[in-house]
C-alpha cells in the first residue's frame, strides 16, 4: 500500500511532467477558442437568439447553419464561465485517447446530442433549448465518471467527497445555469455520451479515414505545439523525442524489466489504464514517477 503522501506527491510530479495548457489538445484548443470568442462576440452585439435550435427558422426558413451554432455558442456569462473551465478540464481526454480517436467521439456526440434536441423540440417536450456545447462537456461526463478513479478521498460535515467532487459541482451549476431550457441539452449530451460508449452501439469503433486526418493535420499545425521554446528573449531549437526511447527523458538507458504488480496497481488507483502503466512501468525500471511522467507526458 502506498501512503497518502506518497499518492499526493506522485500526482503532483505527474501534473509538472503534462504537457502545459493545451499541449498535445488542438481539437480542445479549437472548441474552447470558438466557443468562447464566439460567445463573447453574440452577448456583445446582443444575437445570441439567432445562435439556438429553433424549429421554424432552422428548417422552415432553411437556417441549417443554426444545427451548428447551436451546440456552439452559449447564451448567457454563466454558461460561457463554467463551460470554459470544463472544456479546459477535459481536454486530458484528448491526450488519453489521441487526437483522431477523440475527434470522432467529439463528432459522434454532437450529432447525436443535435438528433435528441430536434426530437424534443418536434414533439413538443420543451418550447426553448439552450443554445452551446453541452453535448460536447456532459458526453465526456460519461467518461469521468466511470474511468477516472478519485485519488483524494474525503468528507465534509459528513457528506462524502472527493478531487472529482469539484467538477460535478461545476457539471450542476452549467446544467441550471439557464434553468429549465439548460437542463434539456445537458441530459441530451449525458445520454450521447452514454450511447456513444456503448458497446452495442458502434460508434466507438467509428474512425476518420486517413486521408481526412492528415489533411486535418496538415491544416490545424498551427494548433500544435511548436518545438521552438521562447528562452531568455530568444529561441532555440527542442529537438524532437522519440516516444519508444524513454532513456531519453529519464537520463541513461534501462533495460526493460517485468512490471511490478503492486506499482502497476499504484498507477491503476491514479487513472491511468492497467496495459499503459505496465509498459510504462518495464520502459522505466519500475521507477513509479518515471512511468508517472512518461503517461503524463501524453506518451
Amino acid at each position: 500500500a502506498v501512503s497518502l503522501f506518497s499518492c499526493l506527491h506522485l500526482k503532483r510530479q505527474s501534473l509538472k511532467s503534462m504537457a502545459p495548457g493545451f499541449g498535445k489538445a488542438p481539437v480542445s484548443k479549437c472548441l474552447c477558442a470558438l466557443s468562447i470568442g464566439a460567445s463573447i462576440i453574440a452577448m456583445f452585439l446582443n444575437k445570441q437568439g439567432i445562435c439556438s435550435l429553433d424549429i421554424e427558422n432552422t428548417f422552415g426558413n432553411v437556417k441549417l447553419w443554426r444545427l451548428l451554432t447551436s451546440q456552439l455558442i452559449f447564451s448567457t456569462p454563466s454558461s460561457t464561465f463554467f463551460g470554459a473551465i470544463l472544456l479546459y478540464f477535459f481536454r486530458e481526454f484528448e491526450r488519453r485517447f489521441k487526437t483522431p480517436k477523440f475527434s470522432v467521439a467529439v463528432v459522434t456526440m454532437v450529432i447525436l446530442s443535435t438528433l435528441l434536441q430536434v426530437l424534443l423540440l418536434v414533439t413538443n417536450v420543451t418550447k426553448e433549448v439552450a443554445p452551446g456545447p453541452y453535448s460536447i462537456i456532459f458526453g465526456l461526463f460519461t467518461y469521468f465518471f466511470s474511468e477516472i478513479p478519485p485519488s483524494v478521498k474525503g468528507g465534509v460535515l459528513f457528506i462524502p467527497m472527493s478531487d472529482k467532487t469539484f467538477k460535478y459541482l461545476l457539471g450542476l451549476q452549467l446544467m441550471f445555469s439557464d434553468y429549465p431550457s439548460s437542463v434539456w441539452p445537458s441530459l441530451c449530451g449525458l445520454i450521447a455520451g452514454i450511447l456513444y460508449r456503448s458497446t452495442v452501439l458502434p460508434f466507438s469503433r467509428l474512425r476518420f479515414p486517413l486521408w481526412f486526418q492528415n489533411w486535418c493535420a496538415e491544416i490545424c499545425k498551427c494548433f500544435y505545439t511548436s518545438s521552438r521554446r521562447r528562452r531568455r528573449g530568444g529561441y532555440h531549437q527542442v529537438p524532437e523525442a522519440d516516444p519508444n526511447m524513454p532513456q531519453q527523458l529519464f537520463g541513461p538507458p534501462i533495460a526493460q524489466v517485468a512490471p511490478d504488480p503492486a506499482r502497476v496497481q499504484t498507477l491503476v488507483t491514479m487513472g491511468f489504464e492497467e496495459g499503459q502503466a505496465r509498459t510504462a512501468l518495464s520502459r522505466t525500471g519500475n521507477n513509479v514517477e518515471a512511468a508517472v511522467g512518461l503517461l503524463g507526458s501524453g506518451w
